[in-house]
């Protein structure tokens, strides 16, 4: 089964350590027969001086690993079509991943459920007809 957006269970909630509130209603982007998961979303308020960066969990091989990515230049519209989502570059993994099969691994794992999840990582129902693309 590959990649879906999904809301994420009280089970997988207390299996994986997750931070949410069960119950809460929370979706993630999971291939539920690989058992690897993405959540997260951007962070930073422009508003205020701050960049906007995006956090993501991926677990992978029974680890999870934080990802900062750097938006490039997409849609600014919803009603753009095709609504475009370009993700520039990786900014930090954490724990490190050196170069190598692992790692290219994880990367090539992150683009899958990227492509998946979308502007939103939910139905994404202001950008149906999303385009999503890489710089790395």
């Amino acid at each position: 089964m590959p990649f879906v957006n999904e809301v994420v269970s009280d089970a997988d909630i207390d299996r994986y350590g997750l931070p949410f509130k069960k119950g809460s209603g929370r979706y993630w982007t999971r291939d539920a027969e690989r058992d690897f998961y993405l959540w997260g979303g951007r962070v930073g308020n422009p508003a205020f001086g701050e960049p906007i960066q995006t956090c993501f969990r991926v677990f992978l091989a029974g680890e999870s690993f934080v990802l900062y990515l750097e938006p490039g230049k997409g849609s600014h519209a919803f009603s753009e079509v095709p609504f475009r989502v370009v993700w520039k570059s990786v900014l930090s993994i954490s724990p490190t991943c050196a170069p190598g099969k692992k790692c290219e691994e994880l990367i090539g794992v992150l683009k899958e459920a990227l492509l998946v999840y979308g502007e939103d990582g939910r139905e994404n129902k202001l950008a149906k007809n999303c385009v999503v693309s890489f710089l790395f």
